[in-house]
């Protein structure tokens, strides 16, 4: 392919020095000489009819007698075929494999950081040797903005709970750039719906084992629906109580308007907030009945100031652990100095 791209090159040029030559030698001819026998004057513009043609666009095309072939640009058509085909070569023989190479290696290096971040936090011998059942868990349920996440900061703070909000942890595996639920939990938060339960309860049981040394975990706005109820305590513990926090839908819905504000939440919205009150009413209410049953239900009025909501919390649960023998605030653990 070189070879003759080089010959087409080379012939061009010969063929553009012969008409150079030819053209110099009929200036010479035509020069007109003085009827006073002057000296001869030699004329560099050239004969008129010499001049190339504008209307000659195919090749081959007679004018005045002689053919010539169309220029483009100065060259002969061949030679800038020629050239396009050396440029053709190199894209294909070159650029686009390192292109295909690049685009290859880059869906690889993407398909292995999914696959990392789709690896469990911990391994099967190690959740199977986890002590859950040794573990305090009360649930922490109520109506969206009934208060669950305010009073259970002040129960973290009074009683030494380690406070896990399954809408915080599903926000944050959404926002994890490497998550490959990031998408399907955006569109049930959205949507107002309730996530699968399988993601949240991985979620929760790793957040659990994040903390080895806590007795006790208050899980909020956990569970959602009788599914993840029965599915939690089948595969991590039994939920010792559930503190239900009472409070009607307008309170809770003059609370979200305002909190969303400044929160930033996507689904703190009057289109959510309905969806969200309509997925309370139809899922999560019919778990604190079923709890209720079992008489593990306790519940705490939102009528009132706050401070009058956090107390009557409050004194539920020291009752709580006053019922299983445990005392109300735990005894810090002393860590053991190591004799060399």
């Amino acid at each position: 392919m070189l070879a003759h791209s080089r010959s087409i090159l080379l012939s061009s040029l010969q063929t553009r020095t012969r008409a150079v030559v030819a053209r110099a030698v009929t200036a010479a001819a035509l020069v007109p000489r003085a009827q006073t026998g002057a000296a001869i004057r030699h004329y560099s513009k050239p004969v008129e009819e010499d001049k190339p043609k504008l209307d000659q666009v195919t090749m081959g095309q007679k004018s005045s007698g002689r053919s010539s072939s169309r220029l483009i640009f100065g060259l002969h058509p061949f030679a800038i075929f020629a050239s396009l085909t050396l440029l053709g070569s190199g894209y294909m023989m070159i650029i686009k494999p390192f292109l295909e190479w690049n685009e290859k290696t880059k869906d690889e290096r993407g398909k292995q950081d999914k696959t990392a971040s789709a690896k469990a936090a911990y391994t099967k011998e190690q959740v199977e040797q986890f002590p859950f059942d040794k573990k305090t868990v009360v649930f922490v349920l109520g109506g969206p903005g009934s208060g669950k996440g305010t009073n259970s900061e002040k129960l973290v703070h009074d009683f030494g709970f380690v406070h896990l909000s399954a809408g915080d942890l599903l926000r944050a595996e959404q926002k994890r750039e490497v998550s490959q639920y990031g998408e399907l939990i955006a569109h049930y938060i959205r949507e107002g719906l309730i996530v699968p339960h399988e993601i949240t309860i991985g979620l929760l049981r790793n957040a659990m084992m994040d903390h080895p040394d806590c007795d006790r975990f208050l899980i909020d706005g956990f569970p959602r629906n009788l599914v993840q109820a029965k599915a939690f305590e089948d595969t991590v513990c039994r939920a010792q109580k559930v503190l239900y926090f009472e409070c009607p839908e307008a309170v809770m819905l003059d609370r979200l308007l305002n909190r969303g504000k400044t929160s930033g939440r996507t689904d703190d919205n009057i289109e959510s907030i309905k969806k969200r009150f309509n997925t309370y009413v139809n899922d999560s209410k019919p778990v604190i009945d079923a709890y209720a049953k079992d008489g593990k239900v306790i519940t705490v009025s939102c009528q009132g100031s706050v401070n009058d909501v956090y107390k009557n919390a409050h004194d539920h649960v020291a009752q709580l652990f006053k019922d299983i023998g445990q005392e109300a605030q735990p005894k810090p653990k002393i860590a053991q100095l190591q004799v060399a």
